[in-house]
């Protein structure tokens, strides 16, 4: 097993209603999310679960490339 291989199978993955509490949203809210990109999920099986990682990301303050300070 890779380093990255046993780092993702001990992430912690989370249901949509976890993630939906957490950031006091609605359940619908989380799947438009997935669903436009901007919140990474993994199905297994019927559910979908999304990393931690992938929440802390999300979270993130977004800065355009454009605005970035290239002096």
């Amino acid at each position: 097993m890779t380093v990255a291989e046993a780092t993702l199978m001990a992430e912690e993955y989370l249901t949509v209603d976890e993630v939906a509490k957490r950031l006091k949203v609605t359940r619908q809210a989380i799947y438009n999310w997935i669903n436009e990109g901007r919140l990474r999920a993994v199905k297994a099986g019927r559910s979908t679960r999304i990393p931690e990682s992938a929440v802390q990301e999300f979270l993130q303050p977004w800065r355009p490339e454009d605005e970035r300070d290239t002096k």
